[in-house]
Order: C-alpha cells, then structure tokens, then sequence
C-alpha cells in the first residue's frame, strides 16, 4: 500500500478516517485514487490540492511565469504545473519553482518521491515500511494510517539539551522520519534516502552600481514578497513589533493592497506584575512603539489583546491535538494564540508576520569584523569596532578579540577561551537544561558520537558568511508543524512575509557593507525604513523582546507548576529523563526581581517552561491527564 494522507485546514483528528484521501499502487498498472486499502480518506481544503500523480500543500509564487514556460493555461493548477515541470525539467523543478510547499509524487509501485521546497516549506513527514508506505504533513494522517506512535526518547532529551537535529530526517517518533528543507526523500518500499537538492550556500555575489540600488532592490524583492503572500488573502492582518522587521513588512503589505483596504496589526505585551526587566540590547514592551509607527499609516488599525492569557501552556493541548509533536520553541507559542484569536473575531483570513526578516534583509552580518581581520583590511576593521552599542560594556580591547580575533581561531581554541572567561555557560549539563544527571551523560555520549553539541556550546559571533548562513539554514528548518498547527487550531492562514526565497538569496549575496558599515548594523534594513517609521524606532539598537515577563508569568503559577512537576514523578521514563527535584527547587527558591545572572535566569526562563512543555507532550501523546 502507499498511502498519501492528506488533512483538510480547521478538520480535527479525531476524523482523520474521513477526511483525507489514500492514493493506491497495487503494482497492477498506474496509481488509482480513492480506493480503500485499510481506510479510505478524502477531503477538500484551500491548500489541499491533488491531480495527476502529485498531492500538492501549500503555494507557488512564479506559477503564472511557470504555467507559461510550460505550455499550460494561466489557471493551472498547482499539482498540474508541478507534474508537469517533474515531467520538463526533472529534478531541477524545485529549483525552477519558488514558493513555500511541500509535494508527494507516486513514481511507480511502492515508490514515492517527497519534497519541501527551499528555506520555507510546510512539514512533511513519513513512514516507509513494508506493509505501508505513508505521508502526511500531518502526523495524525500518519497514525489513522496505522503507523505506531512511539515517542522518540533520545530525541527528545537531545532537545532538552539544545541539541537540535534540524536538517535531519530525523523526528519525535520512532519510525517516521520528515523531510528536510531543501530536500527529497526517495521511498521505495521501506528503503529510502535523502537527496539535499538545494545549497543554501550557493548563491551569486550581488553586485549594484550606487549604495541607493541596493535598498531599490531590496524594497522592490519585499514588495514582490508582501503580493505573493496576499495571494487569496481579502481581510489581512499583521503580528507588529515595535523594532524593524515587521514593520517594513507591514509597509510592504500596504503598498500591495487595494487603496481602501484596512491592515489589522495586533501586538502582545507584558503583563500587568511585570518589574520592567530585560536582558541587555532589548526591551520588553513594543506597544507605545507600534502606536507611533500606526500614526504614521492612517490604513493600519492597531490591536492590543489582554497580555494576561499566554502563557506557557496557554491552548498547548488544542495546539498539540493538531500537530501531535512538541517543536523545540512550542514553549513560546502561547503568546500568540490571543493575537490569532481576536483576528479571527475581527473577520481576518491571514495573519502575517516577518519572522525571517533576519535572515533577510534585517540580517546583521555578525561576521564583519572577522572577515576584516582575515582580509587585513584594518582600518575598516577599526571602524567597524569603534562605534559600539550605546550599552556596550567591553573595552576597545575585548571587542577585538571577542568578535575579531576569536572568530577566527579553531573551534576548540574558541571554545577554551569562552570557557575560561564564561565558565557557567560550560558546565556539565547545558545552562538552560533540566535533564537529569544520567540523561545528560546519555546525552553526551550520544552528541560524541554524532559531534553535535548543545547550542549553548556554539560560537556566539559567525566567522563567515557561509557560516551565518549554514547556521540560518538550520534554524530555519524548525517550526514548520507549530506554523501549520496556529494556522489549523484557529482556522487562519499564517503566512511570513519574508519567506520568499528571492528575498533570502539577494541579501546574502550582498557586499558585507552593505549589511553592516562601521558600528551599524542591519544597515540594509535601516536604509529601507527611511520614512517609513520614526527615526527613533529606525535608529533604534535594541531588540524586542517577547518574553519579558516570564519573571511574573511564572511566579504567580508557581505552586500550581510545582505540583505538576510531583506528578511527573509518577511516569517512570519521563521521571528519568528530567531533574524533577532541581525542577521544584527553582520553583521553590524564586528570585524577587528578573535575575540578570545567565545562570541565575536560563534555567528558569528556559528550562523549566521547556521541561513543562515536553511532560505535557507526553502526557497528550500517551493519553494521560494526570500532568
């Protein structure tokens, strides 16, 4: 059997068996649609789109310029246009086609071809066996499928431990794996193999006449973006930060939408507890700036939802329920589900946001003064240095050898001397960790093995360009399932208006100056905001900071959180795999104010919501209440 089982958007679990369709091989002549074989699927939705040989998720942006290359009408389908640039082009479609999907094409009996498109795409995951061959975006298609759902210790720990597998088919279940960006994954029957189509590495240098082309083209490529992203979408509305990024997207979205057109923005903010805290470079509350930047667009309607709902595990079951798998940064999702809610009440189909727009046109190029060093060019060196942070506490000295001169040296050289002068970040579990002792010796076997590590083992500043951009690539490929399973829970498209791969592959083949040119950074994105937002917030060196108020969120569910950490204790594996006493104890032994000390704050900040969050992905999986 080969099973491509699909889920229509808003459509729960629970009627997987009805709703999705099985395209069958019974190795007697070409693929048949709709024929039973252990369960019969079927169901229609917006993004769910199957002709030919291909079932089809998600959007693509050249489809006009596509359709015509090929000879189709202009309203192909997207299944046809992709069938019928597997069938000109070959492999090499997925590098003719732009867009953010993923496909499941039947090549022959027991064979199936899966692709996700490059640097955005929604999950696919599957299970090659002998008895099934299966699919799915969705996990849950999998299992109607009858594919058994294990939880995948080790994986998990790895992820406790910041030891991320991004592009890697590996997953939070024992045998299904997912496809990573960029890639195919070839099955037949139950052999299959990875196929890595796309270099994120290989892009053309850019190269433009006047510092002013650059910023042309860089709004002309996000217009471009903002218009493919409106595709299909009437009643847009934007998740705005107070900083860079979301705003010029939302800029970018005006000037695409009709003249009469209201874009609805909602920002969060900090509860009522929070003591004003943030970490150095940041700051924790946006909305005072969003009113200033919406004062300057009479079309924009700024909303700002009651902070008090999102916590940690605000709507984390209805969340898991459609995504059946706990994302590394699901922890932080809560936030945003009261932003999603009241769009919906306004009548909003999409809701957009721009979080890729550092790894875009916002992107910083933290590798400047190594590359200056390397290149002996010491005086743009010196420039680059001079001009620090307004809250820059380094001397002139340390900035040298922390973002020059370390950068440069091998990586266990790097990681000695950030050891001798941070030693809490290299203890023997990793700072923001609430694994076990054993787990975490577990653990470190394993990543030996693998030569990974912990994030928090990682260098802080990039040698390279191709090492920013290796580092963007990985991060990028995570999160995929969180995105699909906001958009389905509450019924809205979630589109990033800066995941146009066009974008993506301009701005890292600029010149290093025009990213970052003495002590500014993100000089890109400065450039374009220019009469776009107040000078303040255009100018402005710090961050945004969602999670600010942790510090109160925590604190005033402390009691309830202990005692959902004693019950963890009754689930023998989990049990093992988290410090459930040191767990309590930092519950327990709460500071008064934000703690500024990394090892003070990260385990509090990180570890214990990340540790929560994983036992309730257990307890959801294995169809326990009881934490």
């Amino acid at each position: 059997m080969i099973a491509a089982a699909w889920l229509a958007p808003g459509l729960e679990p629970p009627r997987i068996a009805a709703i999705g369709r099985v395209i069958a091989d019974d190795g007697n002549g070409p693929p048949k649609c709709g024929e039973c074989l252990g369960f019969t699927l079927w169901g229609e939705g917006s993004q769910f789109e199957q002709q030919g040989r291909t079932v089809f998720f998600g959007r693509i942006d050249n489809a006009a310029q596509c359709a015509a290359a090929l000879g189709l009408n202009d309203g192909a389908a997207p299944s046809e246009i992709y069938d019928a640039a597997l069938a000109r082009w070959g492999d090499e479609a997925d590098l003719k086609l732009v867009g953010h999907y993923c496909a499941i094409t039947v090549e022959g009996p027991q064979r199936l071809r899966l692709v996700r498109s490059p640097w955005t795409a929604p999950p696919l995951h599957f299970a090659a066996r002998r008895d099934c061959l299966a699919a799915s975006p969705l996990l849950g298609a999998l299992f109607a499928a009858g594919v058994e759902k294990r939880i995948h210790w080790d994986h998990l720990a790895d992820e406790l431990a910041y030891d991320h597998h991004d592009c890697q088919p590996r997953g939070w279940f024992e045998g299904i794996g997912r496809v990573p960006l960029g890639s195919r994954v070839r099955c037949d029957g139950a052999d299959w193999k990875v196929e890595r189509y796309y270099d994120p590495l290989a892009v053309p240098r850019v190269e433009l006449p006047t510092d002013e082309a650059y910023v042309e083209r860089g709004i002309e490529l996000l217009d471009e973006a903002a218009g493919h992203a409106l595709a299909g979408v009437t009643a847009p509305a934007i998740m705005l930060s107070g900083g860079l990024d979301s705003p010029l997207a939302a800029a970018a979205l005006l000037r695409q939408l009709p003249g009469d057109t209201v874009l609805h923005s909602y920002t969060f903010g900090p509860v009522d507890g929070w003591d004003g805290a943030s970490p150095q470079g940041t700051f924790g509350d946006e909305r005072e700036r969003v009113e200033r930047f919406v004062a300057m667009h009479p079309r924009l309607k700024a909303h700002f939802p009651d902070p008090r709902a999102g916590g940690h595990d605000h709507r984390l079951r209805d969340l898991l329920a459609r995504t059946q798998v706990a994302s590394v940064n699901v922890a932080n999702i809560g936030i945003f589900h009261p932003l999603f809610e009241a769009a919906k009440r306004q009548g909003c189909d999409a809701m957009f946001t721009a979080m890729h727009g550092n790894f875009t046109f916002s992107l910083d190029a933290d590798w400047a003064p190594a590359e200056a060093l390397r290149r002996g060019r010491l005086l743009k060196l010196r420039r680059l240095l001079a001009d620090a942070h307004e809250d820059e506490r380094h001397s002139a000295l340390r900035r040298l050898l922390s973002k020059a001169v370390l950068p440069n040296l091998p990586g266990g050289m790097q990681r000695a001397v950030r050891k001798a002068f941070h030693p809490e970040r290299f203890g023997d579990r990793p700072l923001g960790s609430l694994l076990s002792e054993a787990a975490t010796k577990s653990w470190r076997e394993r990543a030996a093995r693998r030569r990974s590590r912990s994030v928090f083992d990682e260098a802080t500043v990039s040698a390279s360009r191709e090492e920013a951009i290796r580092w963007m690539w990985a991060s990028a490929d995570s999160g995929e399932d969180v995105d699909l399973g906001l958009e389905r829970l509450h019924g809205i498209a979630h589109r990033d208006v800066t995941a146009y791969r066009p974008l993506f592959e301009f701005c890292h083949g600029l010149p290093t100056d025009q990213l970052r040119r003495g002590g500014t950074d993100r000089f890109l994105a400065r450039r374009m905001a220019k009469g776009m937002m107040p000078e303040a917030q255009r100018l402005e060196r710090r961050q945004g900071r969602h999670n600010a108020d942790w510090h109160a969120r925590i604190g005033a569910r402390r009691q309830e959180l202990i005692a959902q950490a004693e019950a963890i204790r009754s689930h023998g594996q989990l049990s093992e795999v988290l410090d459930i006493d040191r767990l309590q104890h930092l519950l327990r032994d709460w500071p008064e104010a934000t703690p500024e000390d990394l090892a003070e704050r990260l385990p509090r900040e990180m570890g214990i919501t990340r540790a929560l969050t994983a036992a309730t992905f257990v307890s959801h999986t294995e169809q326990r209440n009881d934490f």
